[in-house]
């Protein structure tokens, strides 16, 4: 007895041992893809090269900065190319995971057992978000060499706020795993994502430089206000002056984490009732 409750949590001992072999699982595919695996880390360093070499035509301004200092550009661009990859792998993994799950024939094997799918589906992220932390810092250390400036980084809110990214664009990672489920491709959703990202989430420009359609579009977005977090963090804000940030990610994240979890479950249900888990 003591045991069927355990696997029923999803923080008991067995929860933890599955996790585990999802993340195990998800390590050994994408190393052994060793020439993609190690061109994401050459990607970082010419995204840091290009974000140097732009600033040096743009002057520091306070529209960059946060928490009342002027600001950069070239930390405005790292600060946006380094968190938007926290949406693009959590779109992209958990609809990945999936699709490869249907492809070598393991996503029906794992849903056979009885790992609740909320581990499953969440627990598809593990990898992902863990390989895009570790890239978050390869881009500080490397963005440090070009002279970014941490004297003021304000630590506990640059941590609250990673915790609130990646809480927040897990849902939106979920929706895509569904979708893979029932459309089997995906990259016309990433696309998509990606483009309103980079439009309307304040990656290159700050908002308030953009229409003011596109500010209210803008607002809506989970990563506008990730960026604009871990932004005042560098700039020691605190997380008091970012509570409107902190409640909105908390609050989109109430509403879409269930939502997503209840989405995914309906296409399992729909997949075993048509028999089309497997199919790809």
């Amino acid at each position: 007895m003591a045991t069927n409750v355990r696997s029923r949590s999803p923080f008991g001992g067995i929860a933890f041992t599955r996790l585990g072999a999802i993340f195990t699982r998800d390590l050994k595919m994408a190393i052994s893809y060793p020439a993609y695996f190690h061109s994401q880390w050459v990607a970082i360093a010419v995204e840091v090269t290009i974000a140097y070499y732009l600033s040096m035509i743009v002057a520091p301004s306070s529209s960059f900065g946060a928490n009342g200092q002027t600001g950069s550009y070239f930390t405005y661009l790292v600060v946006s190319f380094a968190f938007v990859t926290f949406q693009n792998n959590a779109i992209l993994s958990f609809a990945e995971s999936i699709r490869e799950g249907q492809t070598t024939g393991t996503l029906e094997a794992m849903l056979a057992t009885p790992t609740p799918l909320a581990l499953i589906a969440l627990g598809t992220g593990l990898w992902s978000f863990s390989l895009t932390l570790a890239r978050v810092v390869a881009y500080f250390l490397l963005a440090m060499c070009f002279g970014l400036n941490l004297h003021h980084m304000n630590w506990l809110t640059g941590i609250v706020f990673v915790l609130l990214t990646i809480a927040a664009v897990s849902p939106l990672g979920v929706l895509a795993a569904a979708a893979t489920m029932v459309f089997k491709k995906t990259q016309p959703l990433a696309f998509a994502v990606n483009s309103a990202t980079s439009l309307f989430g304040g990656v290159y420009l700050p908002l308030t430089k953009l229409p003011l359609v596109v500010q209210g579009i803008g607002w809506m977005l989970p990563i506008t206000h990730a960026l604009n977090g871990f932004r005042g963090a560098i700039y020691g804000a605190s997380l008091w002056s970012l509570r409107l940030e902190v409640l909105w990610m908390v609050g989109l994240t109430a509403v879409l984490l269930p939502l997503s979890l209840w989405v995914f479950a309906r296409t399992v249900q729909r997949g075993r009732h048509d028999g089309t888990l497997g199919q790809y």
